[in-house]
């Protein structure tokens, strides 16, 4: 898919005004950060005050996709489309990675090499480029579901530091020593029992959400091909809700530019186009897991060594 798929200049005319208007940024739209941290705050509170156990797993899932989706709204700082002011961009989403202990800068040097260079040898997150057999994929893909948050350690964690400039190593640092102090303090204030629920639980939760998105967005997608590259889950209003409508992955990375309240639009615009081009759509994400599971399965059977690098386009 050529590049300049990704200029509004050169798309068909009767798309471009919508388009443009589409990459508007609207600061009072990032209200969800506050609807966010509500949500969260009463879960922890339901999960305090209530000791039922399905009730609990229940208020650490929520909690847990709250603080998924604060991580989502960060990311909308990494590429500078939260906010019109450049420090803004920066700190609220500094505040908003804070609960998952992740510094922006650190996430920006890690991710934003995986945009200019999607699913090719140089993609710090293609995991064909650890290997291409199927089984030691199907090994990858387990060990991403189960622990993904190890791999983002180095993909947008302290570890980015080494790919760095100096500029951004500095601000890496001051970033993690503010996430250390803020953590140190809180663990100090707070008996660890409490924290347990109102932060540790749910953020199990959250990363193994982080695991799933993170697999469901590129694994055994196409190559060469802006339109093939990358999946989108359309899912349901609750779904998009706690993903910011990042599942709608396919859009972000076609026009980064746009906004998280406008991706589902951005969708509308181009449907005609990308189910002309057989792009990868699921209904749902346990539709995807399901036909993941299928490929791990195959792998380890007969003939499982020449099994496609590619899931069936839905």
């Amino acid at each position: 898919m050529p590049a300049r798929f990704l200029r509004v200049r050169d798309r068909p005319a009767d798309q471009r005004a919508e388009l443009r208007q589409l990459h508007k940024i609207d600061p009072w739209r990032n209200v969800r950060i506050l609807e966010l941290v509500t949500i969260w705050c009463i879960c922890s509170w339901m999960a305090m005050s209530i000791p039922i156990l399905p009730v609990r797993l229940t208020c650490y899932f929520l909690a847990g996709a709250s603080i998924q989706g604060l991580v989502i709204l960060m990311h909308e700082g990494v590429h500078g489309i939260m906010f019109r002011n450049r420090l803004a961009n920066r700190w609220i989403g500094f505040l908003c990675g804070l609960p998952a202990g992740l510094s922006i800068t650190a996430y920006r040097v890690g991710h934003l090499p995986h945009h200019r260079n999607e699913r090719n040898a140089r993609d710090p997150d293609e995991l064909e480029n650890f290997s291409r057999n199927p089984r030691a994929l199907s090994l990858l893909f387990c060990l991403t579901f189960l622990f993904g948050e190890l791999f983002g350690f180095y993909r947008v964690g302290p570890l980015s530091a080494s790919r760095g400039n100096a500029v951004e190593r500095r601000a890496i640092l001051i970033e993690y020593a503010l996430i250390a102090i803020v953590f140190a303090t809180v663990f100090v204030v707070i008996p660890f029992r409490t924290m347990l629920h109102i932060w540790i639980f749910p953020a199990l939760f959250a990363r193994q959400l982080t695991n799933v998105r993170t697999l469901a967005e590129h694994v055994l997608t196409g190559h060469d091909n802006r339109l093939l590259a990358t999946r989108t889950v359309v899912s349901n209003r609750f779904v998009s809700f706690f993903m910011c409508n990042l599942n709608y992955h396919l859009e972000h990375h076609l026009f980064p530019a746009v906004p998280w309240y406008n991706l589902p639009k951005l969708r509308r615009l181009l449907r005609l186009e990308l189910e002309s081009a057989g792009a990868y759509t699921y209904r749902a994400y346990w539709l995807f897991l399901k036909d993941l599971a299928r490929f791990v399965v195959r792998a380890w059977g007969p003939n499982g060594r020449d099994l496609p690098l590619q899931l069936p386009v839905r």
